[in-house]
């Protein structure tokens, strides 16, 4: 029987992983990327991520990013930019491909790759992209509760990650990074050298959206405290409304910062004394540069999904219908799992994690 696929790659090989679409996911990667990196030094690891997140990586010792541009951003069709990248993903003449994702772009990407070596796991569509397929990490490790870390580290066990669990996510600051982020904190009126908490009140959801006036009450209690209030946001309109929703809500002035880079918002919360906000992508960030942060879990599950750090305290009040789809609350008139959660609450976690 041949021995597993990271035991038998060749020394300095080319290994890449696609991980497309999801923030949270791309930051979860790290800890099993790092691990496969502890275990073979040799290996030359890229990930394959979605432009946006490719600052994630640029100051990282252990792996690179390939981006992926998508066609709304750039105005070129979704066939040019996939044709960019397959050029390059060529070019690096990469040993194994392993598609960590699972959609159709992903499974072009790795079927072009021209690896010797495309992965991917058994319940994945698009069969013919792999010739070799990864079975549930379930069998794998024999249980089946447990956290997308967890799982996928059921998944490098099985291609040769040796080891009995999974290690934690770990981000780097680039300097230009802290550089800009700085400025920007200085132009919103913060003073990064002083302590500061990062409150994080949007989401795409809104079955994942605490209430804003909630987030302004704890932040009018942090200030009260000596913390400077920093609340972040994507750059759209609708996660802007969200930030201001907030600020309407109270009388203290606070620092709204939706312009950031994903670079600059690892920066920021990087250097946060605490980061409290909804279960969203910049709650892995906190995790992974290890800011005590609290998370609020509404539909989704925090088994699956809370941070993967021992500093960081989830609030999450039991519903029967929780896990759900989150597009639309089926058992309640609004999203009761997460308005349920109390001020009270979120501020009594976020003790806890100060101590």
């Amino acid at each position: 029987m041949p021995a597993p696929l990271f035991q038998q790659l060749p020394t300095d090989a080319r290994v890449l992983f696609i991980r497309l679409r999801n923030l949270g996911e791309a930051v979860l990667d790290t800890a099993n990327l790092r691990a496969l990196k502890r275990f073979r030094p040799d290996l030359q690891i890229t990930t394959l991520v979605e432009a946006i997140y490719a600052d994630l990586f640029v100051a990282d010792p252990d792996m690179q990013a390939i981006p992926l541009t998508r066609a709304a951003k750039d105005k070129r069709s979704s066939l040019g930019a996939r044709l960019e990248v397959i050029k390059e993903i060529r070019q690096q003449k990469f040993c194994a491909v392993i598609n960590l994702h699972g959609g159709p772009t992903s499974a072009q990407l790795t079927f072009a790759s021209g690896a010797k070596h495309r992965v991917g796991a058994s319940h994945f569509r698009n069969g013919y992209a792999y010739n070799l397929r990864i079975p549930p990490a379930e069998e794998i490790l024999g249980r089946s509760e447990m956290h997308t870390v967890e799982y996928q580290f059921g998944q490098f066990k099985w291609l040769g990650l040796p080891g009995e669990e999974a290690g934690p996510t770990q981000l780097f600051v680039a300097e230009t990074h802290r550089v800009s982020a700085h400025e920007k904190l200085r132009a919103a009126g913060i003073t990064p050298e002083k302590e500061y908490a990062v409150l994080a009140p949007t989401n795409e959801f809104y079955t994942k959206r605490w209430l804003p006036e909630r987030f302004a009450q704890v932040a009018e209690q942090l200030s009260a405290q000596g913390l400077q209030i920093v609340l972040t946001g994507a750059p759209t309109e609708e996660q802007r409304a969200q930030l201001a929703a907030v600020q309407a809500a109270t009388k203290l002035p606070l620092a709204s910062l939706s312009s950031l880079s994903i670079g600059e918002l690892v920066a920021v919360i990087a250097g946060a004394k605490l980061f409290a906000g909804n279960d969203s992508g910049p709650a892995h960030i906190a995790a992974a540069v290890k800011t005590p942060s609290v998370v609020l879990f509404g539909p989704a599950s925090s088994v699956r999904w809370r941070p993967w750090s021992k500093q960081a305290e989830v609030v999450q009040n039991p519903f029967a219908c929780n896990p759900c789809a989150m597009y639309k609350c089926e058992a309640f008139d609004e999203p009761e799992c997460i308005r349920s959660i109390t001020v009270t609450q979120v501020l009594d976690a976020i003790a806890r994690v100060s101590v």
